[in-house]
């Protein structure tokens, strides 16, 4: 509704890690990319669902790095330390109950 496109990645060719960026495809800011979130290390983003006032994503493989094991883990997410890092899904919505855009 809002004319954007969302790109989920999987890659750190951005520089940072992975996450849901947002791009205008009209208007004045056509062309400009936004990150909207950002997954812990070595996770990727997965099936992004778009909703007026809410998004809801996949966490796949949150701490998959080169060392990690599960006495040394890269990542305790979603819990913290202490825990066993997993997958999950994710809502993010707008606490003033706007719809989500770029």
């Amino acid at each position: 509704d809002h004319g954007n496109l969302w790109i989920s990645t999987d890659g750190s060719a951005l520089g940072s890690h992975d996450g849901l960026f947002g791009v205008a495809t009209r208007g004045d800011r056509r062309g400009e990319l936004k990150q909207f979130l950002t997954v812990p290390k070595g996770a990727e983003t997965c099936g992004p669902v778009i909703q007026d006032r809410r998004v809801l994503v996949a966490v796949q493989h949150p701490g998959e790095v080169d060392g990690a094991t599960v006495d040394r883990p890269a990542s305790t997410w979603p819990d913290g330390p202490g825990t066993y890092v997993r997958p999950s899904v994710v809502a993010v919505y707008r606490a003033d109950g706007r719809d989500i855009g770029v």
